[in-house]
């Protein structure tokens, strides 16, 4: 019995976030560094789903599993990091493209 909770909780978990939990939800960063223009919406559903990125490309080693966790700025963006670990012109956009700012930010 112990054997088939092992299995069972991890995969119940993996099916939640699959079906009804946060890859289908956008999460909200609110913009709070001066002249941003707008808040910042991250879609799991088009970074997973559509561009079939894994969990691991990110987490843990990007960003906690925790949302508000970690401190994400356009500075620390521009040196690669969070992210600029994509947004680099190379694997996705880059986010020191200026015209690509509304691609990540809402415009207020």
């Amino acid at each position: 019995m112990r054997k088939l909770t092992l299995i069972t909780l991890p995969l119940l978990f993996v099916i939640s976030c699959g079906q009804s939990g946060v890859l289908n939800k956008d999460l909200i960063y609110k913009a709070k560094e001066k002249g941003a223009p707008g808040d910042v919406v991250f879609s799991h559903v088009y970074h997973v789903k559509v561009k079939k990125q894994k969990c691991s490309s990110c987490h843990p080693e990007l960003f906690k599993k925790k949302f508000g966790y970690d401190k994400i700025t356009m500075q620390l963006i521009w040196e690669g990091k969070s992210c600029g670990a994509c947004h680099n012109g190379q694997k996705a956009f880059s986010a020191k493209d200026k015209n690509q700012c509304i691609r990540c930010h809402s415009i207020k």
